[in-house]
């Protein structure tokens, strides 16, 4: 649009020489000589307009609207404005003082007055005023609409229009001022009216917006922008069923993306009627779908028959992106044709193929019946909601489950630090057997509770998958056919809509806009089941197998039941005893056993059954030793035992042992402090078993 309105004020306008770039004054003399602009050619050409409307074009200054979104529902004012009103004086006056503002900013300021300067009518300013105003160029539009009302004060056209692009440009309290010069002129007239009404609006003036909303319908009960006014502001005072009620008159005659957003919300914001049923569209007109239709995709509520189709779905996704993609090329292909038949339409009417029309009832009643069967209040809208709730069930699902799971893996956590417990203990066996059978007989009931956690975790995954996939399944079954329906209905309806946009390149321009918003659609719905063949193989992989429990450790052997070992004759006999000085001597086939000591009192005894020598040496101790008659005592001892593989199996002080007659320090013991064994104490005890014959104290 930009590029037209432009094209069309530099070709009608005699050619005036703006500062543009050399490239672009080649393009504009081509197109004035009537030959073909390039795609390029006309990329550049267009670009260099947006960046000059937008302000981006640094070189030659801000030739833009002022920037900054406007909010959709102002902020409300209730202080009474107060405004001086303008003379006819005051009015050239304020004109001049827009003309020294506007020009610097406009871009090429020396470009505009040779256009001014070169017009033949002192209202042309005003008039290329309104084409820079839609282009977008809104200092300029401001610089040419001031010269014209400087020309001509009395012309109310050029007053309305000075008064538009004031209050574009975000110049409120001046449009104000201007439009109401304007309501002097000529009063009464229902476009000044309106503008005055759109300016008090855009100020949060509502009580003033509406009631010159309401006057300009008296003046041109035609009007359709005052309905469109009127049901903005009722959209937001929240007054929903009003903003439909005019937004419904405004739109047939003044087509506005604004509005029609707003008819939505409002129309979304009314409870449906008894019957379930929306309002019908703007036309009761319903043709013939032709063949319209939608194909399902081949999923199942039954897993195995969605996971064989898996590739089936993955290539009807994939056509779906082809197709979209193709839509895309032929409508940017059309809407090229709809430009450059409307340019020609603009430059030379006469002869035109098309003439310049905006079908805004058409486009209206296409949206509205867009909305009647697709909006949130639709059957396919409604179908949406009941999806998005089935889906939102997987999610509380998993956070119902989320306690237990969490108490699942937490004993599997305190199981797994009890088996690198029981692994230690099994090494601090020492290669006992029975030790080590009783400890993996413990290790396997840790692995056993282990792979019962697991196993719940398992059912618990297992039904979180089962229940995502069927919701899922009745998510998208619910969805495609509401879907399918509505397609079917929508092509019926807006078909003869479309009949009576005559245009041929802007009828196939909205026919692939209809086909690409029911792709869209559709690529919506078919994306939701896409997911359910991975989502049925990754349940069908998940095994959850019940663990046995291990078999009951082997009992100790119980002794009474026990063979009696049958003793053997020992060749020595009752044994040997000796003694000789200070040291005792003792040996048969059970144990050997030395013992002695002055002023240290120590004892080495080998236990062949036991596998086990005992060491004890004591301090203090003092004795008579010889032929087998030992008296002893030792105020401080300690014993240490050794096992199999010289691992220290135990440790303990003693204190008071005393010797009898006739003995080797094995008399009453009293005072005993015994300390724990293990790896611990073998790794730090720092005992060291002595060699025979060696002993302490043999020095």
């Amino acid at each position: 649009m930009k590029y037209i309105l432009f094209l069309f004020l530099f070709l009608s306008l005699s050619m005036v020489s703006f500062a543009q770039p050399d490239n672009i004054k080649r393009i504009m003399a081509k197109q004035k000589a009537g030959e073909e602009l390039t795609e390029e050619e006309e990329a550049t050409f267009e670009k260099w307009i947006d960046d000059m409307a937008s302000g981006k074009n640094t070189s030659t200054g801000s030739f833009g609207i002022k920037p900054g979104a406007k909010p959709e529902c102002p902020p409300p004012k209730t202080v009474p404005l107060k405004l001086a009103d303008l003379t006819r004086d005051s009015y050239v006056a304020m004109a001049k003082g827009l003309l020294a503002v506007y020009g610097p900013k406009s871009g090429d300021l020396p470009g505009l007055k040779s256009l001014v300067e070169t017009s033949k009518k002192p209202t042309d300013g005003a008039d290329m005023g309104a084409l820079f105003k839609i282009a977008g160029a809104g200092s300029a539009s401001v610089y040419v609409t001031a010269t014209s009302a400087i020309q001509k004060p009395d012309d109310i056209l050029t007053a309305n229009n000075l008064g538009v692009v004031l209050k574009d440009m975000g110049e409120y309290t001046k449009a104000l001022q201007v439009l109401r010069y304007a309501d002097k002129l000529k009063p009464n007239i229902g476009l000044v009216l309106c503008n005055t009404g759109w300016v008090y609006r855009e100020m949060g003036y509502n009580t003033e917006a509406k009631l010159y909303f309401d006057k300009a319908l008296k003046a041109a009960p035609d009007m359709a922008s005052p309905w469109l006014g009127l049901g903005l502001i009722a959209k937001c005072e929240g007054n929903m069923a009003k903003a439909e009620q005019c937004l419904r008159k405004a739109l047939p005659d003044k087509y506005s993306a604004v509005g029609f957003a707003a008819y939505k919300k409002a129309k979304e914001s009314q409870p449906p009627k008894p019957d379930g049923n929306s309002d019908s569209p703007l036309t009761k007109e319903k043709g013939d779908a032709g063949e319209v239709s939608i194909p399902e995709m081949p999923v199942f509520e039954q897993k195995e028959r969605t996971i064989a189709n898996k590739e089936a779905v993955q290539n009807y996704v994939a056509g779906i992106d082809a197709k979209l993609q193709q839509l895309m090329q032929e409508y940017n292909s059309t809407l090229a044709v709809v430009r450059r038949q409307a340019e020609q339409a603009m430059k030379d009417p006469d002869n035109a193929i098309v003439f310049r029309r905006d079908f805004a009832k058409e486009l209206m009643m296409f949206e509205d019946v867009t909305q009647l069967l697709f909006g949130e209040n639709s059957n396919f809208g409604q179908s949406v909601k009941n999806g998005s709730v089935l889906l939102e069930q997987n999610s509380k699902y998993i956070e119902k489950d989320l306690p237990a799971l969490m108490q699942h893996q937490e004993k599997m956590l305190r199981l797994q630090e009890q088996l690198i417990k029981l692994l230690e203990e099994v090494a601090a066996c020492g290669g006992n057997e029975f030790c080590e059978k009783q400890v993996e007989a413990k290790i396997d009931q840790n692995k056993y509770e282990s792979e019962q956690e697991a196993y719940q975790v398992c059912l618990l995954s297992k039904g979180e998958m089962d229940m995502s996939y069927s919701n899922t399944c009745k998510a998208y079954k619910g969805e495609y056919n509401t879907l399918r329906e509505a397609v079917y209905d929508y092509y019926a309806f807006t078909n003869p809509i479309l009949e009576k946009i005559y245009s041929p390149s802007f009828n196939e321009l909205e026919n692939l806009y209809r086909q690409m918003f029911v792709l869209t659609h559709e690529k919506a719905v078919q994306g939701l089941g896409s997911g359910l063949p991975e989502m049925a193989e990754k349940f069908m992989e998940l095994e959850c197998v019940e663990p046995k429990p291990p078999d009951p450790p082997a009992p100790a052997p119980d002794e009474s039941k026990l063979p009696v070992k049958k003793e053997k004759d020992c060749p020595l006999g009752n044994g040997i005893n000796l003694g000789f000085g200070g040291i005792s001597f003792e040996l048969d086939c059970s144990h050997v056993k030395l013992s002695g000591g002055e002023g240290v009192l120590w004892s080495v005894k080998r236990d062949f059954d036991k596998h086990e020598t005992t060491i004890w040496g004591g301090v203090g101790a003092k004795g008579t030793y010889g032929n087998g008659n030992v008296e002893g005592e030792a105020s401080v001892g300690v014993e240490v035992i050794i096992g199999q593989g010289d691992v220290i199996k135990d440790v303990a002080f003693t204190s008071s042992v005393k010797a009898g007659l006739g003995g080797l320090v094995e008399g009453e013991v009293s005072g005993r402090l015994a300390l724990e064994g293990g790896a611990s104490i073998e790794s730090n005890a720092g005992f060291i078993k002595p060699d025979f014959p060696q002993m302490p104290g043999s020095e």
